[in-house]
């Protein structure tokens, strides 16, 4: 009975151990399919589609010339030809959903392999008047899918390849959430490649880091001089690696918070963001007129640090910074009461729309 009771724990665990289509002795593996790619056109009718293109494994299209030619290949085990399972998404919906022309998004790989593409129609015509095909976002993948059973018995098994890569086509959203009266010039900010990696598909709304704010102005430096920056040869912080901020730091544009620390994710306020800009400037521009001669102090001037003063007032010079409606600056809080509400301190919306007005300034 100890015995029995042994084989039957051994064999409940070796099934927790292995997946079932290993146990079902498949009759072979299929490889991914390789170098998705796809690209939106236009029919003759003005209507959307997609063509879908992609890598096939020469051991795939082996495997289906033999199911082709002898559906019973595999000793006792009856097997149908390969197919190619293209799954979309579309926006927020999860894969397969949303608005498709067609149900089934599969071809076979040996009308693949003739009509050398895969054409894929988003949503009915009707639906055409009513969606900008251009402002959405699709993702597409592809695996490959073949149906096999025992011979005499049902064809009811199945085995799948992995996935392809996923191409996106489209033009995502670059940020979680913005503010109304930023989304006009954060959108020309985008158009312009003025947004870093580091801040898309963020809450623009919230206060801005150091290193966040050091890769804009740094790409902004890019943009503008079409010079690439260089890093420097030894890195003097010891909290961060990031490239970006070597760049930066190494053409003047930012600077470290003492000689080994630059404090990444700390948040910088409206006079630190001034300073930096007022950097980056100078770096595009070395020659230019950095007068603040006849430039008036702000209500709240006593609030600004003596170190920040040129380049508050030279931001607000050019309009690229500014205050409120009373014509205070905020520089940064100075009082428990201002410190509690985040007074002062830079949103990322800001600091991209500081950004994009220098490019404009000064491309």
């Amino acid at each position: 009975m100890k015995k029995s009771f042994s084989v039957l724990l051994i064999t409940a665990l070796l099934l927790t151990l292995f997946p079932l289509t290993a146990l079902a002795n498949e009759p072979f593996f299929l490889e991914a399919p390789k170098n998705l790619t796809g690209e939106l056109k236009f029919d003759d009718d003005g209507l959307p589609y997609f063509e879908l293109k992609l890598d096939i494994p020469d051991s795939v299209k082996t495997i289906n010339s033999n199911l082709e030619s002898d559906s019973e290949y595999y000793e006792e085990i009856y097997c149908d030809y390969i197919e190619i399972i293209f799954d979309y998404k579309y926006g927020n919906y999860d894969w397969n959903e949303g608005p498709s022309k067609y149900w089934n998004t599969s071809m076979s790989v040996s009308d693949f392999l003739e009509r050398g593409s895969y054409i894929y129609e988003p949503f009915d015509e009707g639906d055409f008047d009513t969606t900008d095909i251009k402002s959405e976002t699709y993702q597409f993948r592809a695996r490959f899918y073949g149906l096999w059973g025992y011979k005499g018995g049902w064809i009811d098994k199945h085995i799948y390849s992995e996935y392809s890569n996923t191409v996106t086509i489209g033009n995502p959203a670059f940020y979680e959430d913005a503010s109304d009266w930023a989304v006009d010039e954060l959108e020309k900010a985008n158009e312009a490649g003025l947004i870093p990696e580091i801040l898309k598909g963020k809450d623009l709304t919230k206060s801005i880091t150091r290193e966040e704010f050091a890769e804009l102005a740094l790409l902004l430096y890019e943009k503008t001089t079409g010079k690439a920056a260089v890093s420097v040869s030894e890195n003097p912080f010891t909290d961060t690696n990031n490239q970006q901020i070597l760049k930066a730091y190494s053409i003047g544009i930012t600077q470290g918070t003492s000689a080994t620390t630059f404090s990444p994710n700390v948040l910088i306020n409206r006079e630190q963001c001034a300073t930096m800009l007022y950097r980056t400037i100078k770096a595009i521009a070395p020659e230019g007129d950095f007068s603040i001669v006849g430039v008036k102090d702000f209500p709240d001037q006593a609030d600004i640090s003596s170190w920040a003063v040129e380049g508050t007032k030279f931001m607000s010079k050019l309009s690229i910074i500014k205050g409120d409606t009373n014509g205070n600056f905020m520089p940064k809080a100075v009082t428990d009461a201002q410190k509690a509400v985040n007074y002062g301190m830079a949103s990322r919306e800001a600091a991209i729309l500081m950004s994009v007005r220098t490019y404009d300034k000064y491309k």
